[in-house]
């Protein structure tokens, strides 16, 4: 990373990153996006890593560190992302950003709560992003399949990683006005012991939202050789 981003960070993160780097032999690069607001992101892949910013004053270090686990999680630790299985199908363009942003929320139940660890301001952060995403559900013309799916996604975030009230009503409230009360505990209950392993994170994620295993890969980031693979994804026997 450039000493001028590095510089901004806190000594633990600085550390952070360069443990990162001499793991992964790659340099994380930051780009200037305006026109991405205010909010960070992340792009990873084969070739490398790169945090992007919409200005350079908006290198805040509880944003970094979030975007730095996600790298950490891909390139360090060899976890897969969840990616669409196009071999030999037609698959609906909408279908390649749902299994991003539902690999990115799957991610969320691991990442988040080390984040708030370091950074408790950040979990007033969360609170705002869950209450505006929990009244994006409501209001929206989604689908019924795709509400259900938020929806239950969006619970699980609030009941184990956030754990405040209003958000915690909130979320109650609306899966008891969608009818999936019953389905959020079930999905719960399937999910959190999973969650140290990506791969059964995956399936039996995959199995409780109706999502066909036919569409999803997981893809797996070899940095040191620079290059990847993605491998269809079945259920477990």
């Amino acid at each position: 990373m450039e000493d001028h981003y590095l510089r901004q960070l806190p000594d633990d993160l600085q550390a952070l990153v360069q443990g990162m780097e001499q793991q992964s032999g790659i340099a994380i690069q930051v780009e200037v996006d305006p026109a991405r607001g205010g909010t960070m992101a992340c792009d990873v892949d084969e070739h490398g890593a790169t945090l992007l910013v919409a200005r350079e004053e908006f290198f805040q270090p509880g944003s970094v560190m979030h975007e730095l686990l996600h790298v950490r999680r891909f390139l360090v630790d060899g976890v897969p992302q969840i990616v669409a299985n196009d071999d030999d199908q037609d698959l609906p363009p909408e279908l390649y950003a749902a299994l991003t942003n539902l690999d990115n929320s799957l991610e969320h139940l691991i990442i988040v709560p080390e984040e708030i660890t370091r950074f408790p301001a950040r979990r007033q952060y969360w609170a705002g992003v869950m209450t505006r995403k929990l009244e994006e559900i409501r209001v929206n013309p989604l689908n019924p399949d795709d509400r259900r799916r938020h929806a239950l996604v969006t619970w699980l975030f609030i009941h184990h990683v956030l754990v405040e009230r209003p958000q915690i009503l909130a979320a109650d409230s609306l899966l008891d006005e969608l009818g999936l009360r019953h389905e959020a505990d079930a999905f719960r209950d399937a999910i959190i012991p999973a969650i140290a392993v990506k791969e059964e994170t995956v399936r039996r994620c995959l199995a409780q939202l109706n999502i066909p295993f036919a569409t999803a890969a997981l893809k797996y980031i070899d940095i040191r050789a620079r290059r990847s693979r993605a491998v269809a994804l079945e259920p477990a026997i």
